[in-house]
């Protein structure tokens, strides 16, 4: 009943399976950023990037906020470890770009939402009717963010107990 009987079994079924190619694109989109993004033009963008959440940082992380820039702060931290990380082993070995690149660009995504809120959360600082915006942005900050470590410690876990299984094992 509901869905299925609403859409039919085939319905469903088609349903599902767009996760999957959803989830190939990401891992593909990935793979791009890491091999082709990252590096191009010496780092220049992810450079350029750098700077600007961290003069952000530098110019904002006092009185109320705190809330927002430290944790953006600690996952710059992860980012730019995990970008040295890669840098440091990935050209000689490239299983271990294949293998942190999705984690990398979550971690990546995790800051720049990140960046994004403290900025909505200086935009709305003194306004009541922006009281909304400033309680979703301390949500992410405290409840999304902390991930980065996570991301940062699968980024810099590398390949090879990835690539300890042997191919008949699939």
């Amino acid at each position: 009943d509901g869905y299925i009987a609403e859409n039919g079994m085939e319905q469903f079924v088609r349903d599902a399976r767009i996760a999957q190619v959803y989830e190939g694109a990401n891992g593909i989109q990935a793979l791009d950023l890491v091999g082709r993004k990252l590096p191009k033009d010496g780092g220049r963008a992810v450079t350029a990037f750098f700077k600007e959440v961290g003069t952000f940082i530098a110019e904002n992380g006092s009185g109320d906020m705190a809330p927002f820039v430290k944790p953006l702060k600690t996952g710059l931290d992860h980012l730019q470890q995990a970008t040295m990380w890669f840098m440091a082993n990935a050209l000689a070995k490239p299983d271990n770009a294949g293998a942190g690149a999705t984690d990398y660009m979550h971690l990546f995504g995790l800051v720049a939402l990140g960046h994004l809120w403290a900025r909505i959360a200086l935009a709305s600082a003194g306004k009541p009717e922006r009281a909304a915006d400033l309680i979703a942005g301390r949500a992410f900050m405290e409840r999304a963010m902390p991930e980065t470590a996570l991301r940062l410690a699968r980024v810099t876990t590398g390949a090879d107990t990835v690539m300890a299984m042997p191919a008949e094992a699939f």
